[in-house]
């Protein structure tokens, strides 16, 4: 609703009554408030069209997947609105406006434009950098190649552990348990040391305590080198990183995970995520040995909590 006073005040806008006071400023002000809800509900869909789809491997085809969402996010809803300023100019004067003042219009791009354009980068960002606040998430997204059936192996050769994930989800039992005072690696997200301690937090939100744990035991649990260290006090499971992870500043949990870690129910801060100054390296180790990384036993009940 501010975007939508915003583009309609422009130019005006430390003197609004110039605008406000006109008979036809709050008809036009209440489409504008329509037209920018169907802009966002666009943005979101060609994010989840341009970007949700496809993986960087690195940061070149990052840019490269960024630039192309920026163009369509930015350029489609601009387009569609000069074009119904057009309508309504048109309609206004009786048709004495000409096609070429759609691109010609001097005076509509220096004054109203930017404040058209501002709303809608920032939207287009928003959602690039925070993609659990999307409006809708369409379809079950996905960066596995498009296959009727993904090998388990095939993770390494793009080095994406989500994909991974992804084929373990579909065999394993999704049920969360502890036996015998134990529980599967499969289900640890993280590794927090706080308080003389270490615990471990799992992709339900439990928390558990690690007792007798040292960072030199993750050699003993077989797939202890997929918990990475990033910053001084947190190991991340690799397993449950999404995206191209080389190079990255922000790291991001998979969708399902980062809702109930993160989400408005969750009880854990995003700074868990936070890359410390020797995180990029490691994770950049962890990617360079991903070819002979073990990736089996993800169903065995082997870490000892309390």
């Amino acid at each position: 609703m501010l975007s939508a006073y915003l583009i309609n005040v422009s130019d005006k806008l430390f003197v609004p009554s110039e605008r406000t006071e006109s008979p036809a400023f709050w008809s036009v002000y209440t489409v504008t408030v329509v037209m920018m809800v169907i802009y966002v509900g666009l943005i979101n869909k060609l994010y989840n069209g341009i970007v949700a789809v496809k993986a960087a491997n690195d940061r070149e085809s990052e840019l490269r997947i960024l630039g192309n969402y920026l163009l369509f996010a930015i350029a489609a809803p601009l387009l569609i609105h000069r074009l119904l300023l057009y309508a309504g100019e048109t309609i206004a004067t009786q048709g004495e406006v000409g096609v070429d003042s759609i691109f010609l219009n001097m005076d509509y791009w220096m004054k109203d434009f930017p404040f058209l354009l501002l709303p809608l980068v920032l939207t287009a960002l928003f959602f690039y950098y925070w993609p659990q606040y999307r409006l809708f998430k369409g379809d079950k997204e996905s960066v596995v190649p498009e296959q009727q059936d993904v090998s388990v192996f095939s993770w390494r050769e793009y080095r994406l552990p989500n994909i991974l994930l992804e084929q373990l989800r579909k065999v394993l039992d999704p049920t969360i348990s502890v036996v015998d005072g134990r529980i599967r690696v499969f289900d640890i997200v993280f590794i927090l040391y706080e308080n003389q301690s270490y615990f471990a937090v799992l992709s339900n939100g439990e928390k558990y305590l690690l007792p007798r744990f040292r960072p030199s035991m993750l050699a003993e649990w077989g797939l202890g080198c997929w918990f990475v260290q990033i910053n001084n006090t947190v190991r991340v499971n690799m397993l449950y990183l999404q995206h191209s992870l080389e190079d990255r500043k922000n790291l991001t949990l998979d969708e399902t995970v980062d809702l109930v870690l993160f989400g408005p129910k969750g009880q854990y801060s995003r700074e868990l995520l936070r890359i410390g100054r020797s995180g990029a390296e490691h994770i950049k180790d962890f990617l360079h040995a991903v070819p002979t990384v073990a990736d089996e036993g993800w169903n065995e009940w082997t870490v000892e909590v309390r």
